[in-house]
C-alpha cells in the first residue's frame, strides 16, 4: 500500500513538472532530416587472361586500390614450372633471371577501385577467364527527401552533415548536388540526391547513415521553445507570467505582465496536463465564496506582514440617568427647624 502511495506520488510530481523560459532572441535553424544507405556504382569482374598460379595477393576485401597498384600476381605456367624446380636456387634469383621472358601477370583496375570481393588464394592455379576480383569504380550516399522537404533543399550552397547511425559522433559533410524529383503524378513528391565518397574518407556500402542539412537559418528573431506555445483554432497561445490582484465575481485584476486587448485561451481542467489554477479560480469552480488574493512571482518582494491584532479598547461607561432637578434656592425667612 505504500509503495503503491509513492509510485502515485511520484506521477503526479511529474506531471506537475514545468520549466522556466523567457521570451529573447536568438537563431533559429532550420534542419532538414534525410537518411539513407551506402551503395556502390559501376560495379565490375577482373578475370585472368592466362592459365597459370596465384603467386600473391595484395589487396583484401573492402580496400580501396589506385589504378597503378596492382591487386594480385599471376605466374605463367611455364614460370611457376621453374619456380617449383628450382632446387637450391633462391626464388628472387629465378624470378630476375627469367622475368623478363616469362614474367609474371599483374591484376590490376583500369581506375581507382573498391574492392568488393576477392576470389583467389595464394599458390591456387587459375584458368583463363576465371573471375578474380570483383569491384566498383566508387561509393556514394543516396539521400532521400520527404516532400515536405524539398521546397527548402532548391537553395544552392547547401551542406550536408551524415554519420554512421551506429555511431553519431563520426560526423562528415559534403556538398549537397542537384535534387532528382520522385515520378509521381501527384502533386507532393519526394526527391533524392547522390553524394560521391572519397576514398580517403568513406563508409563501406551497406552502411545505414543518418544526416541533416541546415536548409535556411533565421538570425536574431524572437523566439520561444515550441513546447511553449498552446494551438487552439488555428491560433497559437504563449502562458505568460502575470501579477493578479483583487478577484472576485469570476475575474482576477491583472497588474502586470499582459496589456488590454491581448486574446487568451482559456482551458479546461482536462488540457491543464498536470498544472493548476489560481487558489481563488479554484476555490470559485468549488463554490466557495471568492477571496482577495495578490498572486505575485516569488522573485517578486514579499508584502509586509500584517500587523498582529490589537485588543479593543473598552467600551466608555453609560452616563448616569439624570435625576431630578435641584429646586431653586428660596428665601423663606427664618427657619422654624433650624434652631
Amino acid at each position: 500500500m505504500k509503495l503503491a502511495l509513492l509510485a502515485v506520488l511520484a506521477l503526479a510530481s511529474a506531471a506537475r513538472a514545468a520549466t522556466l523560459d523567457v521570451v529573447r532572441r536568438r537563431d533559429v535553424l532550420i534542419r532538414v532530416q534525410v537518411q539513407g544507405t551506402v551503395v556502390t556504382h559501376d560495379v565490375f569482374r577482373l578475370k585472368s587472361t592466362i592459365s597459370g598460379r596465384v603467386e600473391e595477393v595484395l589487396a583484401s576485401t573492402g580496400a580501396w586500390r589506385a589504378a597503378a597498384d596492382p591487386l594480385a600476381t599471376l605466374s605463367s605456367t611455364e614460370l611457376a614450372a621453374m619456380l617449383d624446380a628450382r632446387g637450391p636456387q633462391d626464388q628472387t634469383v629465378l624470378q630476375d633471371r627469367w622475368g623478363k621472358v616469362f614474367a609474371p601477370t599483374p591484376v590490376r583496375c583500369p581506375a581507382d577501385c573498391y574492392v568488393l570481393k576477392n576470389y583467389l588464394r595464394p599458390k591456387t592455379w587459375v584458368r583463363p577467364q576465371a573471375v578474380l576480383f570483383e569491384a566498383a569504380r566508387g561509393l556514394k550516399l543516396i539521400a532521400r527527401v520527404k516532400a515536405k522537404d524539398v521546397r527548402l533543399l532548391r537553395r544552392p550552397g547547401l551542406t550536408l552533415t551524415y554519420w554512421p547511425s551506429s555511431d553519431p559522433e563520426r560526423r562528415r559533410s559534403a556538398p549537397v548536388t542537384a535534387l532528382v524529383s520522385d515520378t509521381n503524378d501527384g502533386a507532393d513528391v519526394g526527391a533524392s540526391f547522390e553524394v560521391e565518397l572519397s576514398p580517403r574518407d568513406f563508409l563501406p556500402p551497406g552502411t545505414e547513415w543518418s544526416g541533416e542539412i541546415i536548409a535556411q537559418i533565421d538570425r536574431n528573431v524572437i523566439a520561444v521553445p515550441s513546447a511553449a506555445l498552446i494551438r487552439q483554432d488555428g491560433f497559437y497561445y504563449l502562458p505568460v507570467r502575470v501579477s493578479a490582484g483583487t478577484t472576485a465575481d469570476g475575474v482576477t485584476e491583472l497588474t502586470s505582465g499582459v496589456e488590454e486587448g491581448r486574446p487568451i485561451l482559456i482551458l479546461d481542467d482536462a488540457e491543464l496536463k498536470g498544472a493548476e489554477r489560481s487558489p481563488a479560480a479554484a476555490a470559485a469552480s468549488a463554490g466557495e465564496a471568492a477571496a482577495i488574493v495578490d498572486e505575485k512571482p516569488a522573485d517578486d518582494a514579499a508584502p509586509a506582514p500584517a500587523p498582529a491584532p490589537q485588543p479593543a479598547p473598552p467600551a466608555p461607561k453609560p452616563a448616569p440617568a439624570p435625576g431630578p432637578a435641584p429646586a431653586k434656592t428660596q428665601d423663606f425667612g427664618d427657619d422654624p427647624y433650624g434652631r
